[in-house]
Order: structure tokens, then sequence, then C-alpha cells
């Protein structure tokens, strides 16, 4: 997996998730997340770009509410855009549109 930031000074920074994201990228994923929210300052909606993610499992799942939870500490929004037709068919089978902006 591979994680990169962008616009984190801004009102909408991103989050470029690319690779597989399950449990066995954890804890570089938490990593990431903790150092992206931690430069973050007082953002109106985080953007998590999947465009180049390739495997969700409910393990990712799971990482992406830790995510809303810890944007939702911040007082905003988590957006999941890009999405490829695999990770759509998926967060629509969970019903992640209730929970997340997906585009």
């Amino acid at each position: 997996m591979q994680i990169d930031s962008r616009g984190v000074g801004e009102r909408t920074p991103v989050l470029s998730l690319s690779g597989r994201l399950d449990f066995t990228r954890r804890q570089e994923f938490l990593a990431a997340v903790d150092g992206f929210f931690n430069g973050l300052s007082m953002p109106v909606e985080v953007q998590l770009d999947c465009a180049n993610l390739t495997y969700l499992d409910s393990s990712g799942l799971g990482l992406l509410l830790v995510v809303r939870d810890r944007a939702r500490n911040l007082g905003c929004t988590v957006a999941l855009i890009d999405c490829n037709a695999g990770v759509r068919e998926i967060l629509g089978t969970v019903q992640f549109g209730r929970l997340f902006r997906v585009s």
C-alpha cells in the first residue's frame, strides 16, 4: 500500500490510497492517518482518493471508519472520491454511502 497526502494546509485535504487496504496494511495505514490528521488545520472535508485502491476487505472497511471517526472529532466530513467499480460495489453492498460521500 502506498499513501500520499496533499493539500494538508487547505480546507479540503486529500489522502490518496493505492494498492491493498486490508489487515496486513493496518499499522502502516494507521500511522499514515495519524500523521495526516496531526498536520491538518481546520478542514471542512477530508477526501480519500480511492482511484488506485485495488483491494478492500472488511478490515479495510473498518480502517475507513477509523478515518471517519478521526474526522468527526475535528468537526469535518469524509468523502471517498474517484472510487473504481470494484471498490464502489463493496461500498454499496455495505451501504457506506450513508456514512461517507462516495464519488
